[in-house]
């Protein structure tokens, strides 16, 4: 997914502080003075891109402060990291994946030569390059978790003056537990071994430990019925038994059994509402996001449409 695309997840989006940054750095138009400084980007494909990207990034260096107070919630740097990665993943991915990590690492090249003269000021850290970024295979879902641990308190807060955020909040929690559930096994482990190492903080954000919300108990009560209920029953049907020969078959069928143009003619008919419900979850998806629910309900149907044409 390209970087522009991924704020229109949900309609809030641009409300969240990590989204926020985003829009910033991406919408920087001061940077043109710094493009000088990537100039070794040129050999990488995209190269144009790359290196505004990487321009961005200094001007934001030179200009901003990064506050060492041990009592901040967050790490304005580790977004930092997590924004320019992407940007050099999804854009040279598109021409060549295998330099993604050679251009990532001439870029660390570049950070590191742009801040060691600079002094480090009291109070404040110098932002650094995170180097093993590129190493882990699954930084999508460490980039999100970090995003959602930065982005729930300030959104759970709203919750008490607008409580009809809560059927967004609650879809909006529930999509994190994959990322728990991805991470649960090597962050339980005593070696850690692939766990984040902010995943400790975490961990109170759980859906496990956060749903249902106080201030949305009964719309999220209400929203979990609903979602279950959307699931269609299915009718246990006759099975489907396919002759191994033809000579088991005989050409000969059941009395009473379909005809096989009626057979063809029910294919074709829930063979269109399978399609459409297909066509359905795109649309209300965006084309970005597909509707579980909608999922769901083609399992079912497919099952319905066996059990429908089964002899």
């Amino acid at each position: 997914m390209l970087p522009f695309i991924q704020k229109f997840v949900f309609s809030f989006s641009d409300e969240l502080y990590s989204q926020r940054f985003y829009n910033n750095l991406d919408g920087s138009t001061d940077y043109r003075a710094y493009i000088s400084n990537c100039k070794s980007l040129s050999s990488f494909p995209q190269s144009s891109i790359t290196k505004r990207t990487c321009a961005k990034l200094l001007q934001y260096l030179d200009t901003n402060t990064i506050s060492r107070n041990t009592n901040n919630k967050y790490d304005v740097c580790k977004l930092l990291n997590f924004w320019v990665y992407r940007w050099f993943f999804d854009i040279l991915r598109t021409k060549d994946e295998k330099s993604i990590p050679l251009a990532y690492g001439e870029l660390q090249l570049i950070w590191n030569d742009f801040i060691k003269d600079k002094p480090e000021k009291p109070g404040n850290k110098i932002c650094r390059p995170i180097s093993e970024l590129a190493a882990y295979g699954d930084w999508r879902y460490r980039k999100e978790l970090y995003e959602y641990y930065v982005d729930y308190e300030d959104f759970s807060k709203t919750l008490a003056s607008w409580p009809t955020r809560c059927k967004d909040f609650y879809h909006y929690v529930e999509s994190k537990r994959k990322l728990y559930e991805h991470f649960k096994t090597p962050c339980s482990s005593k070696e850690k071994k692939g766990c984040p190492e902010f995943y400790s903080e975490c961990e109170r954000y759980d859906p496990e430990k956060v749903l249902p919300h106080p201030d949305c108990k009964g719309v999220i009560m209400q929203e979990r019925v609903t979602t279950g209920s959307r699931i269609p029953k299915i009718i246990k049907g006759p099975s489907l038994n396919v002759p191994e020969s033809e000579d088991e078959n005989d050409g000969r069928m059941p009395v009473g059994a379909p005809s096989s143009n009626e057979n063809s003619n029910n294919v074709r008919m829930y063979g269109s509402v399978l399609l459409g419900v297909v066509a359905t979850s795109m649309t209300s998806g965006a084309l970005y996001r597909v509707n579980i629910n909608s999922l769901i309900q083609i399992n079912c149907i497919c099952l319905l449409i066996s059990s429908i044409i089964s002899p």
